[in-house]
């Protein structure tokens, strides 16, 4: 098994070691750190008490950095060519960032910057609606401050739908001291000025509003729109002047744009150190931290401590009920597959490892759910050169691991069942053939040459085996669960439950298959072998169901067991789940024939050649592409979701603590260490 035995250390120094402690510690990078800021005071004096160290400024600072990085970005795009890979930097000359003024002063300037440019582009926004308001009151032949005024008459204006038109007219014949002026006609509705009379004001907006008015609200305006209108633009203009030299000052700024990643980078190494110097304690004179840390790496972090002076190292006993924390390491082939582990849960200490029993079964899975070779060189090139380009940028290459090995996979399973860019079967060469119709031999009653009636590579003899394959991984965790009860000190309960199962299904899934799928060709139905498997299989489920209700008391035991006999059932249904992958591999094939007939069809039928064969083209590297990419993606999540449901649901607990070792990963730059180890 690949999970690592840890020990538990306590280390103490001085406390005007602190920094220089935690710095070794943290470019170490295989320490996880155990959180004291809760624990009572250590010793009957209580002399050491939990760090306290503010981090809310420097976290502050950090995030104007980066807004200040994303503003001149994204304001000199297209001036400033972007950066390519990570620069390599020494710890000391990314730290030496913090002390340099002007950068700091600079990182502040555009810190500013970016602020003004905002502020500027809200009242831009604001003046712009400020004219368009404006633009449509344009005909408005008075001062806007005549409309708050009050006398004999008073005025006003707003909008009123055009079918109101002749009841507007009707209403001034019957009011002589009203005037009704319509500034301008839309398809809608009309813009109007009203001059009424002081007594007949308020019943003629009453009457105005029953035909659908709605009186318009200037608010504190004063003087003409024309003359609101040029003010407006006046404004506009100064702030599109304002911005273009902020503009400028921006470009200007953002010649130093890989200067102010690498600060943003420091400042976020000194924050995560301030962070862990808060999860100790100390007192005037001692600082001390409690952690985790593989065994194995014990001796070489004591010696890397010894080189800042006296640090005392003490492994010290878990306390009762604390849970250590579960770190993993995998050989290279199944490394990637640690991405999907992660995903579902850390295993506890007495889980076994899933990560390489997962990983054959998941690539192979994926192989089948991709189901064409072609595809599968295409993903495995693709895959590889993501992969370096990972490398070189000092990232995680574990996704393109895992889709390289999965489009080999693809490679040897389109192979066997003659997947080739959705090319019909029958067309294939003889040599191409051979090995799907030896795939296809392995299940009884499958005749050589005769592919199924649609020509697809993928047959009903490979749904079959796609069962197959799950009952065989369902059936390694049982055998698993089998070996971690075994260890667990459970030996004779765990060889009577877990015999129950594979007795059952052992009977239940060759006597199913060959009743039901293969039409009795596996063996005689009415032979001495039929009965020796419904016999495996009542075996079977008398010993789950007396091993289910045997820690039930009266009545209790039939109900447990005849609720644990009906595991089987759900046995049955987690084989049937693996048929998702024919399913995929099935769909995956049609869409491939079907992206080659509609190539075909332009080609032959367009009736221009050199266009037709151009988007035949088209539609031949489009189609397989985003064929290729949904298969991809298909397979990741069903391959997952078979794993984490069917296959760990036999034997695996999933609740451990995962192991998070103090270690600062820069987002910009890549920090050349002591010690480059992945975790």
């Amino acid at each position: 098994m690949s999970l690592d035995d840890v020990s538990k250390i306590e280390v103490v120094c001085h406390s005007h070691r602190r920094d220089q402690l935690l710095a070794a510690v943290e470019s170490f990078g295989r320490v996880h750190l155990i959180d004291l800021s809760e624990m009572e005071e250590e010793g009957s004096d209580g002399y050491l008490t939990p760090s306290s160290l503010s981090t809310e400024e420097l976290a502050e600072e950090i995030s104007s950095l980066d807004k200040a990085i994303r503003f001149l970005l994204d304001e000199t795009a297209l001036e400033i060519p972007p950066a390519s890979d990570q620069p390599v930097v020494t710890e000391e000359e990314l730290l030496a960032l913090i002390e340099d003024r002007e950068l700091l002063e600079d990182a502040r300037r555009a810190w500013f910057v970016a602020v003004q440019k905002a502020k500027l582009e809200g009242a831009e926004k604001e003046l712009a609606q400020e004219e368009d308001f404006l633009e449509k009151w344009t005909d408005l032949p008075v001062p806007l401050q005549d409309l708050r005024r009050k006398g004999d008459y008073r005025i006003t204006a707003g909008s009123i739908p055009r079918e109101a038109s002749g009841e507007m007219n009707e209403l001034m014949d019957r009011e002589p001291l009203l005037h009704i002026e319509v500034l301008q006609r839309g398809r809608r509705s009309m813009r109007i000025m009203t001059v009424a009379h002081t007594e007949s004001f308020e019943d003629t907006l009453q009457s105005l509003g029953e035909m659908g008015f709605t009186q318009q609200d200037f608010g504190s305006r004063s003087g003409t729109v024309e003359e609101n209108l040029q003010e407006v633009r006046r404004e506009k203009e100064l702030i599109r002047s304002r911005m273009d030299a902020l503009h400028s000052r921006a470009v200007k700024l953002a010649a130093r744009l890989d200067s102010f990643r690498r600060l943003s980078d420091a400042a976020c190494l000194v924050l995560e150190r301030m962070k862990a110097s808060n999860s100790s304690v100390s007192s005037d004179s001692v600082y001390l931290f409690r952690a985790w840390i593989r065994t194995s790496d014990l001796d070489e972090f004591r010696s890397k401590l010894r080189r800042i002076g006296e640090v005392d190292i003490e492994t010290v006993e878990p306390e009762e009920g604390e849970t250590p924390p579960s770190p993993l390491t995998e050989k290279p082939a199944a490394e990637p597959y640690r991405m999907l582990t992660d995903m579902y849960g850390q295993p506890t200490r007495s889980d076994p490892d899933p990560t390489p029993l997962m990983a054959p079964f998941y690539a192979l899975f994926f192989g089948i759910c991709i189901g064409d070779a072609g595809y599968g060189i295409a993903l495995a090139l693709g895959s590889a050169l993501g992969w370096y380009i990972v490398r070189r940028r000092h990232g995680n290459p574990r996704l393109f691991q895992l889709l390289f090995q999965g489009g080999v996979a693809s490679v040897l399973v389109g192979i066997f069942l003659g997947g080739w860019f959705g090319i019909p079967f029958h067309r294939l060469p003889a040599f191409l053939q051979a090995p799907a119709d030896l795939l296809n031999s392995l299940v009884p009653g499958y005749q050589p040459g005769q592919p199924d009636q649609e020509g697809f590579a993928v047959s009903k003899q490979f749904l079959y085996l796609t069962l197959a394959l799950g009952l065989l991984q369902l059936t390694a965790g049982i055998v698993v669960n089998l070996v971690k009860r075994w260890r667990a000190g459970e030996k004779f309960a765990a060889v009577i439950d877990q015999s129950g199962w594979l007795l059952a299904t052992a009977g239940l899934f060759p006597w199913l298959f060959n009743h039901y799928l293969l039409n009795g060709s596996l063996y005689d139905v009415n032979g001495p072998l039929d009965r020796i498997f419904i016999y495996m299989l009542a075996a079977g489920a008398v010993l789950i169901f007396v091993m289910g209700g045997r820690e039930a008391r009266g009545f209790g035991k039939v109900g447990l067991g005849a609720y644990a006999t009906y595991g089987i059932v759900n046995l049955l249904g987690d084989v049937l789940s693996y048929s998702r992958l024919f399913a995929l591999a099935l769909s995956s094939a049609i869409i491939a024939q079907v992206i080659n007939q509609m190539a075909g069809m332009l080609m032959n039928q367009l009736g221009i050649p050199v266009v037709g064969l151009l988007l035949a083209m088209l539609v031949v590297v489009g189609g397989h592409a985003f064929n290729l990419a949904m298969a991809a993606l298909s397979g990741f999540i069903h391959t997952a979701r078979l794993q984490f449901v069917e296959f760990f649901g036999k034997f695996y607990d999933g609740t451990g603590v995962p192991f998070r070792p103090f270690r600062y990963e820069p987002r910009y730059v890549h920090i050349e260490r002591d010690n480059q180890q992945a975790l």
